[in-house]
């Protein structure tokens, strides 16, 4: 296998000339996107285009299987000539996000998709909702290949529901389904000069535990934020060093308590287990005697954290302001487990790939909490392409909750897709692109779920990896397809299906 290195991309088209031959693979493939559009196709209600998908592909005259997920299964005979090729797996997952920008009047269950194209700027999106391109532009380019729009060899298509919300499609593949395929293409990647190759597993992690609730003494209560951090997706930016705002929050009080008393009233902060938090917040009891100390305190933390995350974080704001004060505040020692919970879990990168070069392995993302007299939960979000990694932080955050008294619950999402350092496809792709492109192909991993994860557990002796066209803003109003990418993959894809030995 070719050195591989990682490099974070944006999207970048290979073409901006448009020639004949090009347009017409545009005109192609835009067209089967459109019958896709027409149909809405939210997570878990995909019978509409699965029904679709099915009439199409018997009009082709091709045997189709569905299974109780609503994958659909069907073999392409070779092109003449091609017969002696290998078995190839051309895969992709027929649901989308279903959002609309503040608005719009969109029901995802019964609208379609508006698409809107610019000949001009050479994309397409959507009339004020998501596009669905993700991975819509998959199965097109597929129906496309089925159509006989360029040769190849035998192929089995696996069209697969659910992906975005619980992947329980890819899930529902069977060893049977995959039975005699020698290369799997995962049409589900969105920068077309990068080669995705593995893929990290993901758990969700939940510490609770009930409140112990006292009565506080301290005569005057502040609220104490972080905020002004950049905040990101916790598996494509996790790398990056910036600041988790409620890791930082937990460590400037359990530090603050060293020097002066309080109780807790309240931490809360995050929106999502798999986004950093940006801001998180704590109500505190305090003598009116120690707030100045208290802000102090936060001034020269702020400060601290702005110096030594220059580059990364450069608008760190930490503020001191009053608040009333509570009568119902956790008591001491439990407010210490928490904030020693939160500061000494994984969080952050764990351990970087050895065989993808500036690729995360493995780290974990804090991504919630709310604890106060009404409850007490934390939620984090390991991920790793190895699943030994995945299991190591389960069993730190096991042991440190039970130093903390914090019940904790962990359940493995999506599994790992760990490289293949014998993979034909991870270094014949990219000869084909330098070739046609004149220039080099990134070849990385993700660091968060594919669907290659739950294939590579039928059976790891696949060379798979995932390709496709440039998308930008996926899962958003703002998505847009580069439409003068679509080619450039389509005709990697074209000269690798009648090429693969």
């Amino acid at each position: 296998m070719a050195a591989i290195s990682f490099i974070p991309v944006a999207c970048s088209s290979g073409k901006t000339d448009t020639g004949k031959e090009d347009q017409q693979v545009i005109d192609d493939i835009v067209a089967n996107f459109e019958k896709l559009a027409a149909i809405p196709r939210k997570s878990g209600h995909e019978q509409a285009v699965g029904e679709m998908l099915k009439n199409w592909a018997r009009d082709q005259g091709l045997e189709v299987r569905q299974n109780e997920a609503g994958d659909l299964f069907f073999d392409v005979p070779a092109t003449k000539g091609y017969e002696d090729l290998p078995l190839t797996c051309l895969q992709a997952h027929i649901d989308m996000v279903c959002v609309a920008r503040d608005g719009v009047d969109y029901d995802p269950l019964t609208d379609p998709i508006k698409i809107v194209i610019d000949d001009e700027k050479q994309i397409m999106s959507a009339d004020g909702t998501s596009l669905g391109a993700d991975d819509g532009i998959g199965v097109a380019m597929i129906m496309s290949i089925t159509e006989g729009k360029t040769e190849h060899g035998p192929l089995r298509v696996i069209f697969t529901t659910d992906e975005e919300v619980g992947f329980s499609g890819a899930m529902a593949v069977e060893a049977g389904d995959l039975k005699d395929v020698k290369y799997l293409l995962n049409i589900d990647s969105e920068v077309s000069d990068t080669l995705t190759v593995s893929s990290a597993g993901g758990s969700s992690v939940v510490a609770t535990a009930d409140p112990i609730v006292v009565t506080s003494e301290k005569d005057s209560a502040v609220k104490i934020e972080i905020a002004g951090l950049m905040g990101g997706h916790s598996g494509q930016t996790i790398g990056e060093g910036r600041v988790n705002g409620i890791t930082e929050l937990c460590r400037l009080l359990k530090d603050m308590k060293e020097k002066t008393d309080f109780d807790i009233v309240s931490i809360t902060g995050g929106q999502a287990d798999n986004a950093i938090p940006d801001k998180a917040a704590a109500i505190i009891n305090i003598e009116e005697s120690d707030k100045k100390a208290a802000g102090d305190f936060a001034r020269a933390r702020e400060k601290e954290i702005n110096d030594k995350y220059a580059g990364v974080e450069n608008d760190v704001k930490i503020t001191v302001s009053e608040n009333e004060k509570s009568d119902k505040t956790l008591a001491g020692e439990q407010a210490d487990n928490i904030l020693t919970y939160v500061t000494e879990s994984i969080d952050g990168v764990y351990s970087m790939s050895e065989d993808v070069e500036g690729l995360v392995e493995s780290s974990s993302n804090t991504g919630h909490i709310k604890a106060d007299a009404d409850g007490i939960e934390i939620r984090q979000m390991p991920r790793s392409s190895s699943d030994e990694k995945l299991e190591e932080i389960h069993e730190y955050q096991k042991e440190l909750a039970l130093k903390t008294g914090l019940d904790i619950t962990v359940t493995v999402d999506t599994k790992a897709w760990p490289v293949n350092p014998d993979s034909v496809l991870a270094v014949q792709i990219p000869e084909i692109y330098k070739k046609q492109n004149g220039k080099e192909m990134t070849v990385t991993g993700l660091h968060a779920g594919l669907e290659c994860a739950e294939f590579y557990r039928i059976d790891d002796s696949i060379d798979m990896v995932s390709i496709g066209p440039d998308i930008d803003e996926v899962h958003s109003p703002n998505e847009v397809v580069h439409l003068d990418s679509i080619p450039v993959t389509w005709n990697v894809l074209k000269e690798l299906l009648t090429s693969l030995k």
